[in-house]
């Protein structure tokens, strides 16, 4: 499974994109390699300022330490 990513800055400009292989895996479990990818790719880039979105709702909360990945 593959995974593209956009950057864009505060005013809505490209900045950057990647593209990654994030392995086998549940959609839930995508979502989060993903964004845990592009936490990783923006710190590299100096990007210290994120907004990140998901059209997931589980992923957010999960995110948002609202649900635990563990029970």
């Amino acid at each position: 499974m593959y995974a593209g990513v956009i950057f864009r800055n505060s005013k809505g400009f490209f900045v950057g994109t990647f593209c990654t292989h994030i392995g086998r895996g549940n959609p839930l479990e995508a979502e989060l390699a993903v964004i845990l990818h592009s936490i990783i790719y923006a710190h590299a880039q100096g990007w210290l300022f994120l907004w990140v979105e998901s059209d997931s709702s589980l992923v957010v909360d999960t995110v948002q330490k609202k649900i635990p990945l563990i029970p």
